[in-house]
């Protein structure tokens, strides 16, 4: 989006329509009309943006890609950004106006997004409200549209860095934020990968041990209960699981469902109603099973070239051996590709974590289509 000629534009419009403009605001004023009106516009401009040729820093597709984390969204994120017209950031962490901290608190410390930064700035508020200013009559409206050339802005940096037209961004508050992206993107693209959370939970809690703060630069804060638990099964694995000891505390695995279920299963529900058809849900196992086939159905999905030589390429850039050096299967639990299987849970759950998981996420389980004993 090239911002100078947009802000130039829309103060023509608005010099030379100013009856018009009123009317505008009237509608505006109206919240479910104004959803609807904002739609309209984007999705007006990304049209536009479509038939007209590119110019450098410009998108012509832009996509999210949405995961609880865990379930391969960096997998998918570089499987993707191998691909010669796509350009998939790390983790901008643009959306998640309302997301301070993590739920689960192994994360203490503040956790901020773009939007909330925006939103929660005073100093913005205080300064679109003066009153010579002439345009403190829609804060809300102003700050949807700023946040929208904000983020915009920073996709478009990519883009100019890599010559690609196609543009995403994978964050962890994605799967919570569908309908919060929907505000500012109804135009967009969202790709919603799935894992089984018995995966996720097992995945998850090696990665907190890993990055624990009792580690040269861990950021989690793990009880002393973990901490010891993570001793013994890194000391002898086998030993450990033959005992039937869990890897988890009670509590730890009931945060851990709960949260899979709510974000999967409100990510679902919001992808589905408010994107239709630019809504595309695939599963980790899947991507894993079948890559080529499945790979080829998410290019497809973002129009991009989808050749045999280009899916080849993908698949080997991102590749588990690639990555960590070894064959897929092989443990390294200090590894952030640490095993790159599906299906590992059946090892490591004890009666009671079946039982504690099946409780609080067995039905959600079954809704995406796994195996709940």
């Amino acid at each position: 989006m090239n911002v100078e000629r947009v802000i130039e534009r829309l103060r023509d419009y608005r010099a030379q329509n100013e009856r018009f403009d009123r009317l505008v605001t009237a509608v505006m004023s109206n919240e479910l009309t104004g959803k609807a009106v904002r739609a309209a516009v984007i999705k007006a401009d990304a049209i536009s943006r479509s038939r007209r040729r590119a110019s450098p820093g410009e998108y012509e597709t832009v996509f999210f890609i949405a995961g609880e984390m865990r379930s391969g969204t960096s997998w998918l994120r570089r499987t993707l950004s191998a691909h010669p017209e796509i350009a998939c950031g790390h983790e901008g962490s643009f959306f998640g106006r309302g997301y301070e901290r993590e739920e689960i608190p192994v994360y203490t410390a503040p956790v901020s997004s773009l939007t909330r930064a925006l939103a929660g700035s005073e100093e913005l508020r205080v300064w679109h409200g003066l009153p010579w200013n002439r345009w403190s009559d829609d804060y809300e409206a102003d700050l949807r549209n700023l946040v929208r050339l904000s983020v915009d802005y920073f996709l478009s940096k990519e883009v100019a860095r890599t010559g690609k037209r196609i543009v995403g961004d994978k964050s962890p508050q994605h799967t919570e934020n569908l309908d919060e992206i929907h505000e500012y993107y109804p135009d967009a693209r969202v790709i919603h990968i799935v894992r089984d959370g018995r995966d996720v939970a097992v995945s998850a809690m090696h990665h907190w041990w890993r990055e624990a703060k009792d580690r040269p630069g861990g950021i989690f804060e793990l009880t002393r209960e973990e901490l010891e638990i993570r001793d013994a099964y890194l000391a002898d694995r086998e030993g450990f699981l033959k005992s039937g000891r869990s890897i988890f505390t009670e509590e730890r695995l009931r945060q851990l469902a709960r949260r899979w279920s709510h974000r999967v299963g409100k990510a679902r529900r919001d992808g589905t109603a408010l994107f239709g058809d630019r809504y595309l849900e695939i599963r980790y196992e899947d991507l894993l099973q079948d890559t080529p086939a499945t790979l080829f159905k998410v290019l497809e999905f973002l129009g991009a070239r989808r050749g045999d030589p280009i899916v080849e390429r993908c698949i080997r850039a991102s590749s588990f051996e690639r990555v960590s050096s070894r064959r897929q299967g092989e443990e390294d639990a200090t590894s952030f590709f640490r095993k790159g299987v599906a299906g590992d849970w059946k090892n490591v759950f004890t009666e009671r974590d079946r039982r504690v998981y099946g409780e609080i996420a067995g039905r959600r389980l079954a809704e995406m289509g796994y195996e709940v004993p």
